[in-house]
């Protein structure tokens, strides 16, 4: 393709040169004899001699034509040139001519050639622009070219043929040759192995027949093929192999079977006694911190009263308020007791929501009046479906911990009303140091109690376990709890809980 495409190329040119040629002259004069016809486009188209010899102008297009008509008799090409504004209806554009032009016209694209088939002999067909030159102004002027512009394109057929032939003789030549040079190769490699390859394989073989048996105890059947002999005696000897590591491994499994089930035993119970054991030294420590203060104070009380009256009612109190306190700490204890070992019932009834803020602002009021803290009351009447002594549990040691941080004459608002058509919600705001927001969920661990500033007026609280058990109550409660403080404003809890009865799940031992 790319040889007929240049010799398409090179006769483009030579007609290109051919007619720049005749043009620069104006046209060619032929004598005008028998079949020879004067240009019917041209104004003035004959010159008579003073012997009355006549001849008759010959333009570039007439040039053109003649010479496509000559090479097309003797079998080598012919070409047709084409005009955008023709005189020679024979000169207009077919499709693909009227394409070129206006693609020659557009872009900067010089050439365009594609395969065409006269019946079954192919062709190509190449086409290139004809610009137009001021020589060609003498004969176009009134058509409005212009010099330099585009004015048609000049389409040139060759007949592939012959380069096809000479291809297929190119590939034929070069297909023996491939054959040749393949046996030459094929006969010095089997002449270059056969010494290095067959004899190792014999050498191979020879050992497998001294070495091998099969189950039944005889050797390798005799085939004849070396190489297969070989491939049989691999894959008997990787079967052998299989089978033995596979009976090794179940050798190994009953040996080792009772092992490794003694030593997870023993595993899983030194996890168990190891976390019983921790769980035993953290209870012990709790309990011995918890009880050593309020033990010493009562034991010092007891001292006193021994030495002077025991009417003194000073000592009685302290007595009274550590008992108390030791109470208190006991039954929390084994409430957080309960929760963890998830033995923990909650008896669910309808409970007014204000009377049950009411009722724990009344449990604690006797704590407020110490430090004249008032309670501020915002709450809506709602019937809530609880465990009314739970709630009541949280409430209290909300409001203890409130008063506790409160300054003297404080102030603490408490808020409770629905939160959507399922939850209630409940805050308690204090007026309070504030709680750093590194610390806002830690509180809510047992035993844990955020440092209190040096210059505040609250007071160290009791045990740190009174907000982890507000905690699990409300969980086991299908609720949430949760704390937002500003250091120095304050601090607000909120917790929510179901307001009816069939928005609880069933509680289960991890409540």
């Amino acid at each position: 393709m790319e040889q007929v495409r240049r010799q398409a190329t090179i006769l483009y040119n030579q007609i290109a040169v051919t007619r720049q040629w005749v043009a620069e002259h104006e046209s060619l004069l032929r004598e005008k004899r028998d079949g020879v016809k004067s240009n019917p486009f041209l104004h003035d188209p004959d010159l008579k001699l003073p012997d009355g010899t006549i001849f008759t102008k010959i333009t570039p297009s007439i040039v053109t034509t003649e010479l496509s008509d000559r090479a097309s008799r003797n079998g080598l090409y012919y070409f047709k040139l084409t005009s955008v504004n023709y005189l020679n209806p024979k000169n207009a554009p077919d499709e693909l001519e009227s394409q070129a032009i206006d693609t020659f016209q557009k872009s900067d694209e010089k050439e365009i050639f594609r395969v065409e088939y006269d019946g079954f002999k192919p062709i190509l067909r190449y086409i290139a622009p004809v610009y137009v030159t001021e020589e060609c102004l003498s004969c176009h002027s009134g058509q409005g070219y212009s010099p330099g512009e585009i004015g048609g394109c000049l389409s040139i057929f060759i007949p592939m043929d012959e380069a096809r032939k000479a291809v297929q003789k190119s590939g034929a030549v070069l297909f023996i040759g491939t054959l040749g040079f393949g046996a030459i190769l094929i006969g010095l490699l089997f002449v270059s192995t056969r010494s290095l390859l067959f004899r190792r394989i014999k050498e191979i073989r020879s050992s497998i027949d001294r070495i091998h048996l099969d189950k039944d105890g005889h050797g390798l059947t005799k085939t004849g093929d070396e190489l297969k002999e070989i491939s049989d005696f691999c894959y008997l000897i990787d079967e052998k192999l299989k089978e033995e590591h596979s009976q090794l491994e179940k050798r190994i499994r009953e040996a080792t079977k009772d092992f490794y089930q003694t030593k997870e035993n023993l595993e899983k119970a030194n996890r168990e006694l190891e976390q019983l054991n921790t769980a035993k030294s953290d209870f012990f420590s709790d309990i011995s911190h918890e009880f050593r203060t309020p033990l010493t104070n009562i034991k010092g009380a007891v001292d006193i009263l021994e030495r002077i009256s025991i009417n003194d009612p000073k000592y009685l109190n302290i007595i009274k308020r550590n008992s108390d306190h030791l109470i208190k700490l006991v039954v929390d204890l084994l409430d957080y007791s309960r929760i963890e070992s998830g033995h923990l019932e909650l008896r669910f009834e309808n409970t007014s929501l204000r009377q049950l803020v009411e009722d724990s602002i009344i449990a604690v009021e006797a704590e407020a009046q110490k430090k004249s803290v008032k309670f501020s009351v915002d709450v809506e009447e709602l019937i809530l479906n609880v465990d009314r002594d739970r709630i009541y549990q949280v409430l209290t040691n909300l409001f203890s911990n409130a008063i506790r941080y409160s300054p003297f004459y404080g102030s603490i608002q408490v808020k409770a009303g629905p939160l959507d058509e399922s939850l209630a919600i409940i805050s308690v705001n204090d007026e309070g140091p504030g709680i750093e927001e590194k610390y806002r969920e830690a509180i809510f661990r047992k035993f844990y109690q955020a440092p209190i500033p040096k210059d505040s007026f609250a007071r160290k609280g009791s045990s740190g376990i009174g907000l982890a058990i507000c905690r699990a109550l409300i969980t086991a409660h299908h609720g949430r709890i949760w704390v937002e403080s500003r250091i120095g404003s304050g601090s607000k809890f909120f917790f929510t809980v179901p307001r009816e009865l069939e928005n609880h799940a069933k509680p289960n031992s991890d409540s």
